[in-house]
């Protein structure tokens, strides 16, 4: 028996106590349908977390036996939810989910991957009460589980969580199993997504404009930015108005162009979205919206949430010299790596038809796409953009000039803050 229920989220131990306690009295809840929202197009719904606020050691319940019912073992709830445990209603959620119409991604066991991280909405779910009871051969011979969830939904362009409600799930199954409590939950999240109230929410909240909208005239950009020029160690300081993407195809980089939180990366990297997440060098994740894009510049304004952030101030691409030296910062190959510093230098300023590129040495790799190549003053020389990569060619890398991106977003020069 101990080992049969040892890893159930709610129970951590048993005591033989051998005495007549009664069974606990469980009102069984209906279960529902949820609402089918195939016809709806709502954004991504992902899973965010699933957790407990059982008091740790409290009985939620226990094993009982012979023809009188007595109590041979209390089960205790544990208080949190393991990784497993929670890794398994994750998956029961994403699935439920995806039956009942939503966009979602089912994470795979296999890989242990989740995607979650590119929907609008999570939802997540804490354990607010489980009555585990169980039954031996000459008691019945089954399993039961009552389980109360509280839910919540959060917008992640918002930042708010914009629905909460609770639900009740109940399973009984023969024999005396673990199996019962992961039934039980999946009726809980049945019950929730056939809330009609929550189908209206998300409908309401979707048709709410999601890109921030912005004119030239609030958009500027400076030439100095004192507060880096005072640091001792300018591209560490430059390093934290960097920022990873990260996107359904892969992830890039960005950089912030002034206090306000306006900042610049490649189109190619967020092409097709209106928001996304930034993730920054001390781990912090801000919304970020798309304002304006120039796919035939490779070129994407953005808006960071909030103001007063570190930022970069723009470099004279005519006031570049051969040899000079530049550093690459961003994301190479994987969000692992991000505020990756290369250094090189520059090796040509190129004209192109629609471009002007600086053309550098400095190792830069996909990821890196969008983020800055700065001077040794923690000046943004160029955007980076793309690499030639090819069998014998190496240190050829492009940035596009930062004056392309002033010019095609007609941003205002301000001298200093």
């Amino acid at each position: 028996m101990k080992r049969i229920f040892y890893g159930l989220l709610t129970v951590s131990s048993f005591l033989l106590i051998g005495c007549g306690a009664s069974v606990m009295s469980i009102q069984v809840p209906q279960t529902k349908r949820p609402i089918d929202v195939s016809s709806y197009q709502l954004p991504k719904v992902g899973v965010a977390k699933v957790s407990s606020s059982l008091i740790p050691g409290s009985v939620i319940g226990g094993h009982f036996d012979g023809l009188a019912r007595v109590k041979q073992q209390h089960y205790y709830a544990q208080g949190f939810v393991g990784a497993e445990w929670e890794s398994q209603y994750k998956k029961i959620i994403a699935e439920e989910l995806s039956n009942a119409g939503y966009s979602t991604s089912i994470p795979s066991s296999l890989f242990d991957s989740d995607e979650s991280f590119n929907a609008r909405f999570l939802i997540g779910g804490t354990i607010t009460k489980s009555v585990l009871q169980s039954f031996g051969s000459f008691a019945g011979n089954y399993t039961e589980d009552l389980v109360e969830i509280d839910w919540e939904v959060f917008d992640k362009e918002s930042r708010k969580t914009v629905y909460k409600s609770k639900t009740s799930g109940y399973m009984k199954i023969d024999g005396v199993s673990i199996e019962v409590t992961p039934f039980a939950f999946r009726t809980c999240i049945r019950n929730f997504l056939a809330d009609a109230n929550l189908v209206a929410t998300l409908k309401s909240t979707t048709s709410a404009p999601t890109v921030a909208v912005t004119t030239a005239a609030e958009v500027s950009f400076y030439e100095s930015n004192e507060r880096l020029d005072k640091s001792t160690n300018k591209i560490e300081a430059a390093a934290r108005a960097v920022f990873a993407i990260r996107t359904e195809e892969g992830h890039g980089s960005g950089f912030i162009i002034n206090p306000k939180g306006y900042a610049l990366t490649n189109y190619h990297v967020v092409e097709g979205r209106n928001f996304f997440d930034a993730i920054f060098i001390d781990g912090k994740t801000i919304r970020v919206n798309v304002v304006k894009t120039d796919p035939s510049k490779d070129l994407a304004l953005l808006k960071l949430t909030g103001e007063d952030y570190p930022f970069l101030a723009l470099a004279e691409v005519q006031k570049l010299v051969l040899g000079q030296e530049v550093y690459a910062i961003g994301t190479p190959l994987t969000l692992g790596l991000s505020h990756t510093v290369s250094k090189g230098v520059v090796s040509g300023i190129r004209k192109l038809e629609k471009f002007t590129l600086v053309q550098t040495d400095a190792s830069v790799n996909p990821g890196n796409s969008g983020g800055p190549l700065i001077t040794a003053d923690g000046k943004v020389a160029g955007i980076v953009s793309l690499k030639l990569a090819q069998s014998g060619i190496e240190g050829l890398g492009f940035a596009i000039s930062p004056e392309e991106a002033v010019k095609t977003f007609q941003l205002v020069r301000m001298e200093k803050e």
